[in-house]
């Protein structure tokens, strides 16, 4: 559900300015006083609570014993990130994807079968962990009489699972390349006067599905577009984002803010507001091409999932689907939150951690908090979530590498609170990283070993760490 957000600026940028009536989010430095973050006169905005999520490649549903109601493990690993949330498939290989009703199953990146008996097992999958989904359909090179087909048998397997359906994967990208899906150029109106076929006669086939679009990979004017003259026909905004290129990704780009991203929030904020049209971020995660190795699945990457996550919130956003598992390139991302040994055991990734560390601070809440920023100092990030215009839960990222912050959260309405620390060895570890001083389990499973009590609303949070403050009042709730 869209609603008013505020926007991270780098901390020399930082200040208490509002748009739209919002505040930006904390960005600080702190100095040796405690800082003291306040709320501003802003509205509380909307948190869903289908927010979080992951995508996958078209080729994992048709993968034996991954998204089956048999891997125990893997269910273990989403329910530790809540009771509700949305899962994506599609990516790049949906561009080259058949359903065959009693076809051979072949997950491969440019050749996948999906049969019926994989559709069933994916929808068992689904009622085992209780979340809904995204389903893409071949848009590139499939025909409309078969989008139909695949279409009523979706509908007809998930139910009320099915979130969305999407036409295509990247479509302002399909006039590009050797060899293209269309011919050039290929722009939004030619694009436009084909989702509106296949948009009525699948609607026509299949009375009340609900669609998801344009799923561009970066183009926002298609968004915008797209929202304008939705006319109905569009339930659910989409688009991708990553960092940048796995070739030259950096520690320092996830430790920094995005430049360009804080005018692609702003522009998708708008224009969900103006429309009247949730939109939610279907494909993300650090760096396109699987990550960086050695940067996107080290604790960096944790601390950068989380902030990223939150950041999004705070913008309107009505989900997010973090990329994970095998990529369009035919391998594990360096960057994916559930990690696979291809032989049937699924892990936490680094990235994990943060999305875990978000389900901690958002359990119960529906909202967000905006706060002011106001002091110079320390590399900061700080995040209020509650219900009722009361906070509930705080989140505290310093990813200076040189410097502790201290702050009081007693402006923000919490003066005792429980803290789970998200910690590690060093930024760039892998392993040995711990929330509430605890690893997930080898089982999927993560339970708290340690919950430190904060009285007086005082923390330190330790450079390149991060803190989920949970209020006490709402903990024995």
């Amino acid at each position: 559900m869209p609603s008013r957000r505020g926007f991270l600026y780098s901390a020399a940028k930082c200040s208490a300015a509002l748009y739209l009536g919002c505040a930006k989010p904390a960005v600080v430095r702190a100095s040796r006083l405690p800082y003291v973050p306040r709320r501003t006169g802003a509205s509380p905005v909307p948190l869903s609570d289908n927010f979080v999520g992951f995508g996958y490649e078209m080729s994992s549903v048709a993968t034996p014993e991954l998204l089956s109601p048999n891997n125990h493990r893997y269910i273990n690993l989403i329910g530790g990130l809540g009771s509700a949330g949305v899962l994506r498939v599609g990516g790049i290989v949906a561009d080259y994807t058949r359903y065959q009703p009693n076809g051979t199953s072949i997950a491969e990146r440019q050749n996948t079968i999906i049969n019926h008996a994989d559709l069933e097992r994916f929808g068992e999958f689904l009622e085992a962990i209780g979340w809904s989904v995204i389903w893409s359909v071949n848009f590139a090179q499939g025909s409309l009489q078969d989008a139909i087909v695949e279409a009523r048998a979706v509908a007809g397997v998930l139910k009320s699972r099915l979130l969305a359906l999407e036409l295509g994967n990247e479509v302002e990208n399909y006039g590009h390349g050797e060899k293209p899906f269309r011919l050039p150029p290929y722009n939004y109106d030619r694009y436009r006067a084909e989702f509106s076929e296949w948009h009525a006669a699948i609607q026509k086939a299949v009375p009340g599905i609900r669609f998801a679009a344009p799923d561009t990979a970066s183009s926002i004017d298609w968004v915008e577009r797209m929202a304008s003259d939705a006319r109905g026909d569009v339930q659910l905004l989409t688009t991708h984002y990553y960092r940048g290129n796995q070739r030259f990704g950096t520690r320092e780009q996830l430790l920094h803010p995005d430049p360009h991203l804080e005018d692609v929030l702003l522009r998708l904020h708008a224009v969900s507001e103006r429309a009247g049209i949730p939109w939610r971020m279907c494909e993300t995660n650090s760096f396109f091409g699987g990550g960086r190795p050695d940067v996107s699945d080290t604790f960096v990457g944790a601390l950068w999932t989380l902030d990223y996550m939150l950041l999004l919130a705070q913008h309107g956003c009505a989900g997010v689907n973090i990329e994970t598992g095998v990529n369009q390139l035919g391998f594990i991302s360096s960057y994916s939150p559930i990690q696979d040994d291809l032989k049937g055991t699924n892990t936490a990734g680094a990235p994990y951690y943060g999305m875990l560390a978000f389900a901690a601070a958002s359990a119960g809440c529906n909202q967000l908090l905006p706060i002011d920023a106001n002091l110079p100092g320390i590399d900061l990030t700080i995040y209020a979530l509650g219900s009722g215009g009361k906070a509930r839960s705080i989140v505290v990222i310093n990813k200076d590498d040189s410097q502790d912050s201290l702050l009081s959260t007693k402006e923000l309405g919490i003066e005792s609170a429980i803290a789970l620390r998200l910690s590690a060895p060093s930024p760039d570890s892998k392993t040995g990283i711990t929330l509430g001083n605890s690893e997930v389990s080898p089982n999927g499973r993560w339970t708290a070993r340690s919950k430190e009590t904060i009285h007086d609303g005082a923390v330190t949070v330790p450079r390149m760490s991060a803190v989920v403050l949970r209020s006490s009042t709402s903990e024995a709730q």
